[in-house]
């Protein structure tokens, strides 16, 4: 059911088109969400990437894939309205969370999302450091836990991370670091401070990383580079748990191959890497979605002040693509969308 009263929404119109802040129905909420007033809403990678037309054809399928389309994934906000069967939160509740891949995202100035994959923000947060986590602690996590790696039996095991000085590396480092692992980050020597600042108890040059590791850890995590990712896995020791990663080619193989070409070859790249993989060691590519297990791992280390990400642009609607460019050059520092 729509209402009358209109939300602005950031539209991607299409791959070089750029964006466009557009007026949009409010629709109820459903059973089971809740509609946001959103503070904030970050500007993550595979944001820039959907913008450039990457992973249209298997996003189409949950439709996702198709300009004009709202970005985002993730934000911070107060609760305007409620569905039937929501018991966690009022109107009102300081709140952040996570969105699935769709055309109506979070870069909003209203996002309307599942109950279940919302947090309640403690007393003082502030709703801009909220808004840059979830998406990419959720990501992070999942790959963590694809690599084996658990709460339970992290301590002690030794995890080594490509990418570290990234949002997910930072965020592992933190969480890893948080469960008593001993971590190895790869990176560029000027972020060596900044890793073992979040956790690392080692560090080694993103360029040179190779030639100096030896065959002694538990897991791997790459979020770096598909082209490192054989040589990652073979810094593993036998009996290790696994390696996962985020930057697999999986959406690229459908857009350039198609949907059979697409299938075998990503048949072929799996079977290619799990063949490299210690005996019993799991080998998995990472793909986004809200999990409720890693929401409430965030709240946790939230709350306990073990994660953060620092924040370089605040951008409103009108200045995304400055937003957008920020992060599309990697430059340090999240990159935030302030529709209000």
């Amino acid at each position: 059911m729509m209402t009358n009263a209109t939300g602005g929404s950031l539209v991607c119109l299409g791959q070089s088109d750029g964006f466009e802040v557009q007026p949009v129905l409010r629709r109820k909420p459903a059973a089971g969400e809740i509609e946001v007033a959103v503070a904030a809403a970050s500007v993550n990678p595979i944001d820039v990437r959907r913008a450039q037309g990457y992973g249209r054809r298997l996003l189409s399928l949950v439709g996702a894939g198709r300009f004009p389309m709202v970005l985002g994934n993730d934000f911070a906000g107060t609760v305007t309205a409620l569905g039937d069967n929501v018991d966690a939160f009022m109107i009102g509740d300081r709140v952040y969370g996570v969105k699935p891949p769709s055309a109506e995202g979070t870069h909003a100035s209203r996002v309307l999302v599942k109950a279940a994959h919302v947090l309640l923000a403690g007393a003082g947060r502030d709703l801009q450091a909220l808004a840059a986590l979830p998406y990419s602690f959720v990501t992070m996590w999942l790959a963590v836990r694809d690599a084996g790696l658990t709460r339970q039996n992290a301590a002690g095991k030794r995890v080594l991370i490509h990418g570290a000085a990234g949002g997910l590396g930072t965020l592992a480092l933190q969480m890893m670091s948080a469960w008593g692992a001993s971590v190895t980050a790869i990176a560029r020597p000027s972020d060596f401070v900044a890793c073992r600042e979040v956790g690392a108890i080692e560090v080694v040059d993103s360029s040179k990383p190779f030639a100096t590791l030896s065959r002694t850890f538990d897991a791997t995590l790459n979020f770096a580079a598909w082209d490192d990712d054989l040589a990652l896995i073979g810094a593993l020791r036998e009996g290790a748990l696994g390696h996962a990663t985020t930057v697999h080619p999986l959406l690229a193989n459908f857009d350039e191959l198609g949907w059979v070409r697409g299938v075998l070859k990503t048949l072929s790249d799996k079977r290619r890497h799990r063949a490299a993989m210690p005996k019993n060691g799991r080998y998995v590519w990472t793909v986004f979605k809200p999990e409720i297990p890693a929401l409430q791992e965030l709240r946790k280390l939230v709350e306990q002040q073990r994660v953060g990400l620092p924040i370089a642009v605040r951008e409103s609607p009108a200045g995304a693509a400055q937003a957008f460019d920020h992060v599309k050059k990697g430059r340090r520092g999240r990159a935030l969308i302030l529709p209000g």
